[in-house]
């Protein structure tokens, strides 16, 4: 009896959805068409026409649409939230009210209609679209997961697979990633936008020559955003194709896969200092300090190489490494190339105040001033000297100049709200939230400590 009971329900259900669909058949025609005329004129049947409906859910979603066609976002948020009202049960509903506020940039309120949605009745497409929402808001994993599920629903437009595949491929899985964007275009062969997804797969595969060839499917279809490589690189040799995918990876901060590309190029023997001082640097900036050393001093061994800069990379990389002998050594160097180099001496000073050379560090700082007096820095970091070796008044001097040189410099207003603090001054926790605000590292947990 139970089941004959769910079973009559049900089909008394699918009788009435059949009916309201008949009924607004006219009005879904005309929204459907996404016409602005259209949109009105729906508008005016709903209110003059369909007027003693308006107790029902289906009524207001209906004029919900119309109204955010014809650029009325107010009136259409005020009609789906009465189709919720109405009917708070209804899964579509929700769900509506998931994609308006979608639309409209308010990502709170779409997350309460899509997962409302997904609670009443967990379909494919309501997760699809969570999963849209997750994906605009870099929740990458939420996303993922939502894809999946609607994956496992049987709810599979290429939109889906074509953003799975830029999910996958931002965890350079790009193999994996390849094989979803191949199934968006299966399932749709004239979808642009799958073509410039994979195009930036291959990019960052290294296989740039079929890159080039999306890029240009998806230009033929006239998908405008398609991933620009430049003419002249599709059209160059491989290695030149390959110094551009290296030095477009350094510039997005991408350094692993710039080493990879750096690598290609060694190995087809472009052995030329530039490559290995970049590659070096990639090493640097992903804390691999043995490799980047390695490739450094490489660097070093061939003609016509930047000198200079590879002494300063040098410098740097000893100085995180904690070998602050050898780190003066090579800002020594530097000077030697350049006695003017007012960085140099800044960067030697640092080095001998942490050798706790502190004459020598002052001496450094002062020659680093002499050269360039308005330099913001070397009057931060002989500020922290001074206040290091207690000369509290020095300090505060220098730190307040380097404040006045650039009022956005964070590791001065973090030096002298120590200063402040140690001279017993109330109010040094402004110049830690300043310090804060403008990027120091260290003022959070300064903060914590001496500001809550």
């Amino acid at each position: 009896m139970k089941l004959f009971l769910t079973i009559n329900l049900f089909c008394l259900s699918a009788f009435i959805f059949g009916q309201t669909v008949e009924k607004y058949a006219d009005i879904d025609a005309l929204i459907n068409t996404k016409s602005t005329i259209d949109a009105m004129t729906a508008l005016k049947k709903l209110k003059e026409e369909y007027k003693k409906d308006t107790v029902e859910g289906a009524y207001w979603v209906r004029y919900s649409k119309a109204a955010y066609i014809f650029y009325k976002q107010d009136e259409a948020k005020m009609a789906i939230n009465k189709a919720v009202k109405k009917d708070p049960d209804n899964a579509e509903y929700h769900f509506e009210k998931g994609l308006l506020y979608n639309r409209t940039n308010e990502p709170k309120e779409s997350f309460e209609g899509f997962n409302k949605a997904v609670a009443l009745s967990p379909e494919g497409k309501h997760y699809y679209w969570r999963g849209i929402l997750n994906q605009q808001l870099k929740k990458n994993d939420e996303a993922e997961k939502d894809y999946l599920k609607a994956i496992e629903l049987k709810f599979e437009p290429p939109e889906l697979y074509n953003n799975l595949a830029i999910l996958t491929g931002v965890k350079n899985k790009h193999e994996e990633a390849l094989a979803l964007i191949n199934k968006a275009i299966a399932l749709n062969p004239r979808y642009s936008q799958a073509y410039s997804t994979r195009s930036q797969n291959y990019f960052f595969m290294l296989n740039i020559d079929s890159a080039c060839k999306d890029k240009q499917r998806a230009l033929s279809m006239r998908y405008k955003a398609a991933f620009d490589i430049p003419d002249s690189i599709c059209n160059a040799d491989y290695n030149k194709q390959l110094n551009y995918a290296a030095n477009l990876f350094v510039f997005s901060k991408m350094y692993a896969a710039a080493i990879k590309a750096y690598t290609k190029l060694i190995d087809n023997n472009v052995l030329k200092s530039g490559v290995f001082m970049n590659r070096g640097y990639c090493y640097y900036q992903l804390k691999d300090y043995k490799n980047a050393e390695k490739d450094y001093l490489q660097a070093l061994s061939f003609p016509n190489n930047n000198v200079d800069g590879l002494y300063d990379n040098l410098s740097l990389l000893y100085f995180e490494m904690d070998n602050f002998e050898k780190a003066a050594e090579w800002s020594t160097k530097r000077i030697e190339l350049n006695p003017n180099n007012h960085v140099a001496y800044l960067d030697r000073g640092l080095s001998y105040r942490k050798l706790k050379k502190y004459k020598d560090a002052e001496k450094d700082f002062n020659k680093s001033l002499s050269i360039k007096p308005d330099f913001f820095r070397a009057f931060g970091y002989r500020s922290f000297l001074f206040l290091e070796l207690g000369k509290t008044e020095q300090a505060l001097a220098d730190a307040n100049k380097a404040i006045e040189l650039d009022s956005k410099y964070g590791f001065a207003y973090g030096v002298r709200a120590q200063i402040k603090q140690k001279l017993g001054e109330s109010d040094f926790c402004i110049d830690f939230y300043k310090a804060r605000e403008y990027g120091e590292p260290d003022a959070d947990e300064a903060i914590k400590l001496f500001c809550k």
